[in-house]
């Protein structure tokens, strides 16, 4: 079966249009709630900047895409793909991390701490 991982990505609303045609080509964009491509969703990160006793509000949208159970080894042609449309939009916060079914971080590219956070849940069975 092979080790399989949740791969989440947020891009700049200004990396939409080649990420998505990316994720088409690779026909891993879902258009259902099909877990094995990429749901994607718009988002609104909102955050308070205090500068010289000044508090702002401030926000930025950006497009997330969510999988689960994706086999996304380093060597398939869309995962390279994938990550050079992260690395060019990085500075602008384009960021992606692979969680595998071990629960173990296992690639990230950008500061993907800024949008996700991660976290282990024990459950009873």
């Amino acid at each position: 079966m092979g080790y399989t991982s949740e791969v989440h990505i947020a891009v700049p609303k200004k990396a939409e249009k080649e990420m998505d045609v990316i994720l088409t080509k690779h026909n891993l964009l879902a258009d259902d709630d099909n877990t094995y491509k990429f749901q994607k969703t718009h988002h609104t990160q909102r955050w308070k900047e205090h500068t010289n006793g000044v508090t702002t509000d401030k926000s930025k949208d950006i497009i997330l895409y969510q999988a689960l159970s994706l086999k996304w080894y380093e060597e398939y042609k869309d995962v390279q793909e994938v990550s050079r449309i992260i690395e060019k939009y990085e500075p602008s916060g384009a960021c992606i991390v692979c969680v595998g079914e071990d629960d173990v971080v296992h690639s990230s590219i950008g500061d993907y701490y800024d949008v996700f956070n991660i976290y282990m849940t024990v459950e009873l069975v």
